[in-house]
């Protein structure tokens, strides 16, 4: 049964890292049921920025969904879920 795991592009930060990616959730089964599960993972997530919305918009994409808000000082902030496929694991780590 194929692993799934949707993980978040957040908005740039300072410095040379400037990508961001976060583990969101994992599930064993069908795309159609990571879909399912990661989409409402996606409806409920509350972002840190922008503070003070005033507009927030969910897109469906081709690997998982965008989330675009407009922040009342004029800024943009984009998150990027991704529905990707565990293709390979080289195991636990032991030390």
């Amino acid at each position: 049964m194929p692993r799934w795991a949707l993980l978040l592009d957040k908005p740039p930060g300072e410095g040379p890292y400037r990508r961001q990616f976060e583990l969101m959730a994992t599930i064993d089964g069908t795309r159609g049921e990571a879909e399912t599960r990661f989409g409402e993972l996606v409806r409920l997530y509350q972002p840190r920025h922008p503070m003070y919305p005033l507009r927030m918009r969910r897109f469906r994409t081709g690997d998982g969904w965008m989330l675009v808000g407009d922040g009342s000082s004029g800024g943009v902030f984009t998150y990027h879920f991704l529905l990707t496929e565990l293709e390979w694991d080289s195991g636990p780590i032991t030390y």
